[in-house]
Parts: structure tokens; sequence; C-alpha cells
């Protein structure tokens, strides 16, 4: 059998793992959730951090909803051992489209506060849209994105799907 992908990009069961450049726009994807945590280390004043960020309570909360779906696939990613061998891994066919639409809305929110800038420049939206618009583009057009969800879709030769145990 041909590889798809160079060695390093397998792990020992023989399963594409994640490359590092799919964990960094998930990390980039989740943002939010990571000033969230700073902001709760962060004794004195949480509110101030999340303030320097997210001028309005508003536009935090919309930001942590964006970045849920990211999360998500963290999750997926996270657990993938476990949920291989049960009907749960076709819940791996939303690792792309979850990655894409994360990225779509958070477009649509960042121009929105652009608008209601007035259209004033301001270089955390202008930094925050080219990044979103290259990871879009990149989730999109990912080689290695879809190869991995595919192999992950796949079931063990040989084996039934277990059964979830509550």
């Amino acid at each position: 059998m041909r590889l798809l992908l160079p060695l390093k990009y397998y792990d020992d069961a023989g399963r594409v793992k994640p490359s590092k450049s799919i964990l960094w726009c998930l990390f980039y994807i989740c943002r939010p959730i990571w000033v969230f945590v700073a902001s709760l280390t962060f004794r004195q004043d949480s509110g101030a951090l999340l303030a320097l960020f997210y001028p309005h309570n508003s536009y935090f909360y919309s930001s942590l909803l964006i970045a849920l779906p990211g999360f998500l696939v963290v999750l997926l990613i996270s657990f993938r051992t476990k949920l291989w061998d049960t009907r749960a891994r076709l819940s791996f066919r939303f690792i792309k489209p979850f990655m894409l639409f994360s990225l779509l809305v958070d477009i649509g929110f960042h121009v929105f506060m652009a608008a209601k800038q007035n259209w004033g420049f301001s270089w955390l939206i202008a930094l925050t849209l080219l990044l979103d618009c290259i990871y879009l583009y990149w989730v999109k057009k990912n080689r290695h994105l879809t190869l991995l969800t595919r192999d992950w879709l796949k079931a063990e030769e040989g084996a039934a799907p277990k059964e979830q145990s509550g």
C-alpha cells in the first residue's frame, strides 16, 4: 500500500495524525477561549483583560460562540482514540465544515465590527480579517485535512463498531 502522506504524519496505529499547521489553525480559531482562560488567571482584575480585547461584553460572548465549533473540533481531535471504535467516529466528518463555518462567521463578525466603527481602520480587525481569509483558503484547499477526515471515518478492518457506554 502506498502512503499518501510522509511517514511522520502517521501514528503507531497507522492513522493520519493532525499536522502542526492544523493545530495552529485551531489555536487561532479558539483565541477567544484563550483570552477567557487568561482573564480567569489574572487575579487583580479579570475584566480589565477582557476589556482590552473586547470593549463590549456582547463582542466577547459573540466571539465565544463563534469559537465553539473550533473548540468542538479540538475535542474531537483530543478524544479521537476513544471515538475510533465507536459509532461516534462519524462525527469526524464535521471537522472541516466546523472549521470553515467558524472562520466564515468570524469574517462576518469582524466585517460587522468594522462597519460599527464606520469603516475606520483598525489594525486588530485588519489582521484578524487577513488571517481569517488565509486560514479559510488554507482549510478549504488542505489535502492533509481531507485525508485525515477520510482516514478517521474508516472502521478498522474486521472490527464492528462498539456501542458507547454511558
